[in-house]
C-alpha cells in the first residue's frame, strides 16, 4: 500500500510541477525510442549491481545485490541525497555477515570512485561538445559556461565556510567521515584483485552512461535529434545540480536544471523529454523497488 501511495504522490508532483500533461505526453511519444529508454533504465540497475559488488571482495549473491539496487529506487524517495541507497547497501552487507567497518568502507569506496568517474565523464563529454572555457570570449557567456562557473564559486564558498565555521565543519565531518573512513584501505585491499576492482569501476562508469542513454532515447522519442555527447553533459551536470534540491529524488530541481542545460547544449527546449525521462527513471521503478524491498525484508537480508 505504501508503494502505491508514493507512486501516486510522485505522479501528482510530476504533473503539477511542469506544464506537461504526463498522460498526454506518453500517448504522443515514439514507442520504439520509448522502449529503448526503458531498456536503458533497466540496464542502469545491472550497472549499479556491478558497481556495488565490485567493491565488495566478500561473496554476495548477484540476485540479492540486484534486488537491493532496485529497492534503492523506492528508498531514495524517503531519503533524498542518496543517503537512503547507501544506508540500504551497508545494511545488506551487515546482514550478510560483513563487519561494520569493511561494510561501510566498501560502500564509501564505491561512492568515491563513482564521483571521480562522474566528474571525468563530464569533462570528457564537455570536450566532445567543443566547450572550451575562455574568459576573454563573450561566446562563453552561456547557461553552460555560467553553470560551471557557478559550481566553482559554490565550491569555493563552501570551502571557505568550512574553514571559518567550526559548527559547520563538525556537521560536515559527521556526514562525510562515515562514508569515506576506511575507503582507501578497502581500495588497497581490492587492488590485490584487479579483476574485481575493474568490474566495480566498469559498473560505476556504466551507471551514468545508461542514464545518459535513457535521456537521449527520451529526447529522440519526443522528436529531437541531438548528439549523444550534448545529452550526456546535460544529464551529468543537471542531475548533480538538481539533486541538491531537498526533495525526494530531486523532484523539481533535476527537471529544471536538465531542461535548461539541454536547451543550451542541443538548442531545443526538451521539457517533454525530461518529464518522460523522469517518469521512466523515477516513477516506473517505484513499485518494483517497493516489491524488491519487501522481498529482501522477508528473507531477512535487510
Amino acid at each position: 500500500m505504501a508503494g502505491v501511495l508514493v507512486f501516486a504522490v510522485m505522479l501528482y508532483l510530476e504533473g503539477t510541477h511542469s506544464s506537461v500533461d504526463p498522460i498526454r505526453l506518453v500517448e504522443g511519444v515514439d514507442p520504439g525510442w520509448t522502449a529503448l529508454s526503458v531498456v536503458g533504465m533497466a540496464a542502469s540497475y545491472l550497472a549499479a549491481t556491478m558497481g556495488f559488488l565490485g567493491f565488495v571482495p566478500e561473496r554476495i549473491g548477484f540476485a540479492r545485490a540486484g534486488l537491493a539496487q532496485l529497492a534503492g529506487s523506492f528508498v531514495r524517495l524517503v531519503a533524498p541525497g542518496g543517503f537512503g541507497g547507501m544506508a540500504l547497501n551497508t545494511r545488506l552487507l551487515l546482514r550478510a555477515g560483513i563487519a561494520p567497518g569493511p561494510a561501510a568502507s566498501s560502500v564509501g569506496a564505491g561512492q568515491l570512485i563513482g564521483l571521480g568517474l562522474h566528474l571525468g565523464q563530464l569533462a570528457f563529454f564537455l570536450w566532445l561538445t567543443g566547450f572550451r572555457p575562455d574568459p576573454t570570449s563573450s561566446k562563453d557567456d552561456t547557461v553552460l559556461g555560467w553553470t560551471i562557473m557557478a559550481c566553482l564559486v559554490v565550491l569555493a564558498l563552501l570551502a571557505v565556510a568550512l574553514v571559518v565555521a567550526p559548527t559547520l565543519r563538525r556537521w560536515a565531518l559527521r556526514k562525510v567521515v562515515p562514508l569515506t573512513e576506511g575507503s582507501l584501505g578497502r581500495l588497497r585491499q581490492l587492488a590485490r584483485h584487479p579483476g574485481h576492482l575493474a568490474f566495480g569501476m566498469l559498473g560505476q562508469l556504466l551507471i551514468s552512461i545508461t542514464y545518459a542513454w535513457t535521456l537521449y532515447c527520451c529526447v529522440r522519442a519526443c522528436g529531437g535529434h541531438p548528439k549523444f555527447a550534448a545529452v550526456a553533459v546535460a544529464f551529468l551536470l543537471g542531475n548533480a545540480l538538481g539533486s541538491a534540491v531537498p526533495t525526494p529524488a530531486g523532484v523539481g530541481g533535476v527537471e529544471l536544471a536538465t531542461t535548461a542545460l539541454l536547451a543550451e547544449t542541443t538548442g531545443v527546449n526538451n521539457l517533454n523529454a525530461v518529464v518522460l525521462f523522469r517518469l521512466i527513471t523515477v516513477l516506473l521503478p517505484v513499485l518494483p523497488g517497493w516489491l524488491a524491498f519487501g522481498i529482501l525484508q522477508r528473507h531477512k537480508a535487510l
